[in-house]
């Protein structure tokens, strides 16, 4: 069965999901089930290299809602009610809004679409460009079907992890998974940077962090020690690891780093009350 997606908004986030529903499609060509994949973006020439990987180009947000079972709205908070409101003469109980706008409540969402299909919350993080993203769902609206989540989820699931949450806990997985990666280059950056203080180059010293975070990455995966059992093992008794560690342990990095988490929920919640 064909599950037809549309999205309205090709940027940054709503052209990654197409390109990497698309890219999942050549690969699996040959299973039972298939994605018919459009869109429409603003700014035309977004959809360019999405229209070669087999996404149709839409000429406005209301045809995608027409050639679409599943809509995703990948634009700004602030655009998200005028774009709703357009898309409503297609609109039925079959079809599914999927928002992924920060601060835009279920609500909110059903209200501008006069509760005529169901509402999705969807909240990725960056790495979903590389295929490697963390997707919550919110799927609460009564009116969705058993079957409809269970697509959802697979959908999203060829895009990196999907997590499902109930609309509270979105204010909160914004800020330590959403925000998750600006914590990551802030600390990769810091490590490159030292990096070429102790004479590597700048391109041997990031090449060198970035696959010190992919392994560091797979073995917490992969191993089922605690993390302070992992940063132990590294630390010889009187050696070099544990000299730096005692530095950021004296330094409070986990205490920043969970001060930063949660001024980031706090702003989210205050986005949250203002509707985005």
């Amino acid at each position: 069965m064909t599950m037809r997606i549309g999205c309205v908004g090709c940027g940054n986030m709503g052209g990654a999901i197409l390109a990497g529903l698309a890219r999942n499609a050549e690969q699996n060509r040959d299973q039972a089930d298939a994605y018919a994949l459009c869109g429409y973006n603003r700014t035309a020439s977004r959809m360019r290299p999405l229209e070669e990987a087999g996404v149709q180009v839409m000429p406005s947000p209301l045809a995608v809602a027409e050639n679409a079972d599943i809509i995703v709205l990948a634009v700004k908070p602030y655009q998200m009610q005028e774009v709703v409101k357009e898309l409503r003469p297609a609109l039925n109980k079959d079809k599914v809004l999927v928002s992924v706008a920060a601060g835009i409540s279920l609500h909110n969402l059903a209200q501008w679409a006069d509760a005529l299909c169901p509402v999705v919350r969807c909240m990725p993080n960056t790495p979903a460009l590389v295929g490697m993203g963390v997707f919550a769902l919110c799927l609460e609206d009564p009116k969705l079907s058993h079957d409809c989540k269970q697509s959802l989820l697979q959908m999203f699931g060829k895009l990196g992890q999907c997590v499902e949450l109930p609309e509270e806990k979105f204010t909160a997985f914004s800020a330590l998974i959403g925000a998750g990666p600006a914590y990551v280059f802030a600390m990769m950056q810091g490590l490159v940077q030292s990096g070429v203080t102790l004479g590597f180059t700048h391109a041997q010293s990031r090449q060198m962090v970035t696959a010190l975070f992919a392994g560091s990455a797979r073995m917490a995966e992969e191993d089922a020690s605690s993390l302070g059992q992992l940063r132990d093992n590294v630390c010889s008794p009187g050696g070099l690891t544990i000299a730096g560690v005692n530095v950021l342990d004296r330094a409070g990095l986990t205490g920043l780093l969970v001060d930063a988490v949660l001024a980031a929920d706090a702003r989210g919640a205050e986005m949250e009350r203002r509707g985005g």
